[in-house]
């Protein structure tokens, strides 16, 4: 027998049986999100889904990045709450399709489908997105578009510039000339003392959103980690290289990282939308969930290896690449001198200590003007000399 035939037949015979031991848990299901979450180490939050049906019934809401993990959950499920209308926005046509149709299969008894309207558009066309918020006049915006995988953006600093903060900026100057009630960013915990290029810019991205409100709209930044099973991450990953028979790749045995699931991650930003919107005196906050520990991503990889029947080292390799260029060991959730508040069982609000001033709109000019032209290296460099001057 080859050995690939044994390990097919190794792992069937341990499948078979797998459910039978009492302490046994199923594989995540790829098409179910919340099924992830049986590779926490720590129970799912729950929050107040009845609260969620009160205020986003019959709200019309406009989502960016609507194809992505996050975004296409966060349409799911404002239509489930009873949203008046979802306008979805995305560059990708494939990924905006997607979603598209999910939301017709998903909903095709309740008319939730003909309440989704797909708009193919990049958040860096500023008249395109202009128009789109005017003509749909969301009461509240889900801005989810973004570039976040932490090597391409290393390689890509313009562009990451240009959709992660003057994409950015032209959704505020959208959702401000049209009037709309509330303004929510996407943001990560890689934006706290940010080493990677990512991570500045949407640290950039958070300053703008919340230091740039006007007398009559809100926003709030909601800031979380790694999210199990979304495009890119670890999960889809281990699960392919697992499947392949191995190695699963590692960069450094020591990394951990904060997860959640997507449900979880949707949850905390529709109730931080929530929660601002109901203290009108609060123009903008910060939230981000309680997550419990970090986890090691090697014992991700082996509790992984194990729900496949299969034993760590021995049926599939683990080997170490080494850290790349803007990883950190570890992630934290605030910043030093950020503090964080419970406002609701399982939510936090970050509060900072430190009183920073908008930057001047001709310095940010600067800024694009460089991303605009291609000059990488001088734009990450601001980048980051900027994120410094916030955090002084």
């Amino acid at each position: 027998m080859s050995l690939s035939n044994y390990r097919l037949l190794r792992f069937l015979s341990r499948l078979a049986a797998f459910g039978k031991k009492p302490n046994s848990l199923p594989l995540p299901d790829p098409s179910d999100p919340a099924s992830f979450k049986v590779l926490l180490h720590r129970p799912q939050v729950e929050l107040d889904t009845q609260g969620l049906k009160n205020f986003y019934a019959g709200k019309r809401i406009l989502v960016t990045g609507a194809g992505g993990s996050i975004g296409s959950e966060i349409c799911k499920q404002v239509l489930t709450l009873g949203a008046a209308h979802v306008s979805l926005i995305d560059h990708s046509e494939l990924a905006l399709y997607e979603i598209d149709r999910a939301i017709r299969e998903t909903f095709p008894k309740n008319g939730a489908g003909d309440r989704a309207r797909p708009f193919l558009c990049s958040v860096r066309r500023k008249e395109r997105i202009a128009a789109l918020v005017a003509a749909q006049k969301p009461d509240v915006i889900f801005h989810a578009a973004a570039l976040k995988h932490v090597p391409m953006v290393e390689m890509n600093p313009s562009e990451s510039v240009l959709t992660n903060v003057l994409g950015t900026q032209y959704v505020i100057d959208a959702a401000k000339a049209a009037g709309v009630q509330q303004l929510v960013l996407i943001s990560s915990d890689k934006a706290v003392a940010p080493s990677s290029l990512m991570g500045a810019t949407k640290r950039l991205a958070e300053h703008l959103i919340r230091t740039q409100i006007s007398d009559t709209h809100q926003a709030c930044v909601v800031r979380f980690g790694n999210v199990l099973g979304s495009t890119g991450s670890v999960v889809p990953l281990f699960k392919s290289q697992i499947e392949r028979g191995g190695p699963i790749t590692l960069t450094d045995r020591e990394v951990e990282r904060y997860f959640m699931t997507i449900f979880e991650a949707v949850q905390l930003v529709l109730t931080a939308a929530m929660n601002n919107a109901r203290t009108p005196e609060h123009k903008s906050g910060l939230y981000i969930l309680e997550m419990g520990k970090p986890v090691k991503i090697y014992d991700l990889a082996t509790r992984m290896i194990r729900l496949y029947g299969l034993r760590p080292d021995k049926d599939i390799k683990i080997s170490f690449t080494g850290l790349r260029e803007g990883e950190k060991i570890t992630e934290a959730l605030v910043d030093d001198n950020e503090i964080r508040e419970l406002v609701l069982p399982g939510i936090f609000e970050v509060v900072n200590q430190a009183h920073v001033e908008p930057i001047a709109e001709e310095v940010m000019q600067t800024l694009y003007n460089l991303a605009q032209e291609g000059h990488d290296d001088p734009a990450k460099t601001m980048v980051f000399n900027l994120v410094k001057s916030l955090r002084e």
